[in-house]
């Protein structure tokens, strides 16, 4: 085997694998969640999985968490937040109510979760589901634009579930990806310099960013991708190196025995 051709090999998948622990996906989500009984109700937008705006019964007005998105937006956009908020929360409760009868006392819950994510090669995916007691319940089938039941017990709900499954099947394919390509760029997820190369700053037109600020970016999986490499490089580098010792030492012994029998001791 050629040791000195497989170090080359490794050397030229090191930066493919460099590029690949750097790969960043940005999420955004909002969550609905009823827990009955008392009616308690929650809502959060989550940008990367940080929270940036909330929602609950005691306060019953849409918030902003974080300055950037208070930057973003006037009172009107948080006056329809609350207003749409509410209307989720009816909706909710309502749902709840035909799946845990009032009689029921023990606790219940409805979730309601959609979003959308995207990642640095511009590949989108969006979701839509509904989620009872903390098991997947209804979900939104992107391909057809309808609800699809996910537990035996959604059977009779899949048809009238919500009966706008034509506008959240657009909004988590296009109006959500399009406020993610916006918001992304005050992720506080970050990506390695390495795997920044080509791009730059940016939202609305579809360019990855590079967010300050966060830790280094990298998961447990990604650095174990590159300490692996690190590691074969140097046991390749290594076994290279004894095999070309080796072929000096043998060249160099079979020198002197060559010598020898030319030039025999007298």
């Amino acid at each position: 085997m050629d040791y000195r051709s497989a170090v080359v090999k490794v050397l030229l998948f090191l930066p493919f694998f460099l590029r690949l622990s750097s790969a960043v996906t940005h999420t955004l989500e909002y969550s609905y969640t009823m827990v009955t009984p008392g009616n308690n109700f929650t809502s959060v937008g989550l940008l990367d999985g940080e929270e940036f705006m909330y929602y609950d019964s005691n306060t019953a007005r849409m918030t902003p968490k974080t300055e950037w998105i208070n930057n973003e937006t006037d009172s009107s956009y948080w006056q329809k937040e609350t207003n749409d908020v509410k209307f989720q929360k009816d909706w909710l409760k309502d749902k709840l109510d035909v799946l845990s009868p009032k009689q029921i006392k023990e606790v219940n819950t409805l979730q309601r979760v959609y979003g959308c994510e995207i990642d640095d090669k511009n590949v989108t995916r969006g979701y839509d589901k509904s989620i009872y007691n903390g098991r997947d319940f209804i979900s939104l089938d992107l391909n057809t634009g309808t609800w699809t039941a996910v537990d035996d017990r959604a059977q009779n709900f899949a048809k009238e579930w919500n009966p706008k499954a034509g506008f959240w099947k657009n909004f988590v394919e296009i109006m959500c990806i399009d406020r993610l390509q916006s918001y992304k760029k005050y992720s506080t997820k970050k990506e390695d310099s390495g795997g920044a190369e080509g791009r730059s700053e940016g939202g609305a037109e579809g360019r990855s960013d590079i967010p300050e600020g966060g830790s280094d970016g990298q998961s447990d999986a990604e650095k174990t991708v590159v300490t692996v490499v690190v590691v074969l490089v140097l046991v390749a580098a290594a076994a290279a190196g004894f095999v070309i010792y080796k072929k000096k030492l043998c060249a160099h012994l079979r020198s002197g025995y060559i010598g020898a029998r030319q030039n025999p001791k007298q």
